[in-house]
């Protein structure tokens, strides 16, 4: 049996976006509104996983260069809470070592500044089939 959630179509669902950059957090909330999103943000992920937000997300966008939790412990954690949780990985550093370890998870790594319309399509491929 599907969850409420599930039955809500892709545009409809809750995006959590969890970047520490202020700017970022509100560009990325800015383009998930216009897109028809609902959006939670936090900027670190510890706040994420003790959040009301966590049970209801349909995918996470998660910045790899957080203060505390990095974002490739947030992963890590959010596949032990939610192991159905997509997540999608920005960063401004992007380095190949970022790029293979985001590979070897099996989750996609976009390079800030984010090209918005590849963000999007990212993410409604995500919703409809799972992540990349």
């Amino acid at each position: 049996m599907m969850s409420e959630e599930e039955n809500t179509p892709p545009s409809q669902r809750t995006i959590a976006v969890i970047d520490d950059d202020l700017g970022v957090r509100a560009a990325l909330c800015n383009l998930l509104d216009s897109a028809g999103y609902r959006h939670c943000s936090f900027d670190c992920g510890e706040d994420f996983l003790t959040s009301t937000c966590l049970p209801v997300a349909a995918c996470a966008i998660v910045d790899l260069n957080l203060p505390g939790m990095n974002g490739f412990e947030l992963a890590e954690q959010l596949r032990l809470l939610r192991p159905d949780l997509p997540v999608l990985f920005i960063s401004a550093q992007a380095a190949a070592l970022q790029r293979q370890r985001a590979t070897d998870m099996g989750l996609a790594l976009l390079a800030k500044p984010v090209d918005a319309d590849t963000l999007l399509v990212l993410l409604t491929a995500t919703l409809l089939y799972g992540p990349p």
